[in-house]
C-alpha cells in the first residue's frame, strides 16, 4: 500500500512540476523592436533567429548538465558589435531636368536601449523563469538588465535634402549595436524541463542618413 501511495505522490508531484512550468513553453518572443529591422550585420556570428537545428546542439553540447535545480547559461556570442538599417524613412526619384529641394521628417531613438528576445520552450512570455534567465545571462554578457524594461527617448528631426536631376535619394534610420546571445536549459530535479535561445541587442546609436543612386534614362 505504501509503495502505491509512494508512486501516485511521485505522478501528482511530476504532473504539479510540468504544469508549473507549462507557461515557460510559448511561442517566441517577437516584441522586440530589432526584430522588425531591415538589416542587422554583425562583425561576427549570428543573431538567433538564424541559428540551424544543428548549431544549437552544437551550443547544447557544451553543457555540464543535468543539475539538481536552476539555470544552465551557455553564452555564444557576447558583446558582438554589429550595424544596421531600421527602416527606409522616404524615398524620392526626380525624373525631371531640375533639382528638387524638400523637407524630410523623421524619428531617431537618442538613448541606450536594452532588447530581449527568446525562443524555443525558454520563451519570453513566461513568468519567473525568463526572468532569471535575463538576470543571469545578462550578468554573464555585462548588460544592464534594468535597461530592458526602461522607455526610450524618440526625437523628431527635419531633414533638408535636394534631389538632383535622375536621380534616386532614400532616407533611412541606421546605427549601431552590441548583441549577446546563446542557449540556457533549465532544470528541475535533474530533469531539463525546458530549453531555447536568448538574446540581448543594446543599441548604441540611431541616425539619419541619406544614400544616393543614379537613375539610367533608357
Amino acid at each position: 500500500m505504501k509503495k502505491y501511495l509512494s508512486l501516485l505522490f511521485l505522478i501528482f508531484g511530476m504532473f504539479y512540476l510540468f504544469s508549473s512550468v507549462e507557461i515557460y513553453a510559448k511561442e517566441e518572443d517577437t516584441s522586440s523592436d530589432y526584430l522588425t529591422y531591415q538589416e542587422i550585420i554583425m562583425s561576427s556570428g549570428k543573431l538567433i533567429r538564424n541559428f540551424t537545428d544543428v548549431e544549437k546542439n552544437e551550443i547544447l553540447a557544451k553543457s555540464d548538465g543535468p543539475h539538481f535545480m536552476g539555470l544552465e547559461i551557455l553564452p555564444e556570442n557576447q558583446n558582438v558589435k554589429a550595424s544596421y538599417i531600421a527602416s527606409v524613412k522616404e524615398c524620392m526619384e526626380n525624373m525631371g531636368t531640375t533639382p528638387i529641394t524638400m523637407n524630410v521628417d523623421y524619428t531617431v531613438e537618442t538613448n541606450t536601449k536594452v532588447s530581449f528576445s527568446s525562443s524555443g520552450s525558454v520563451s519570453a512570455s513566461g513568468g519567473g523563469t525568463i526572468s532569471k534567465v535575463k538576470a543571469e545571462a545578462s550578468a554573464k554578457a555585462n548588460v544592464e538588465y534594468s535597461k530592458t524594461t526602461s522607455e526610450s527617448i524618440k526625437e523628431k528631426r527635419t531633414l533638408s535634402i535636394t534631389v538632383e536631376p535622375n536621380s534616386q535619394y532614400m532616407v533611412v534610420t541606421k546605427g549601431n549595436m552590441s548583441i549577446s546571445n546563446g542557449m540556457v536549459e533549465v532544470y528541475y530535479f535533474w530533469i531539463r524541463v525546458c530549453y531555447g535561445c536568448y538574446e540581448f541587442v543594446t543599441l548604441e546609436s540611431q541616425y539619419a542618413a541619406l544614400e544616393k543612386r543614379t537613375i539610367w534614362k533608357r
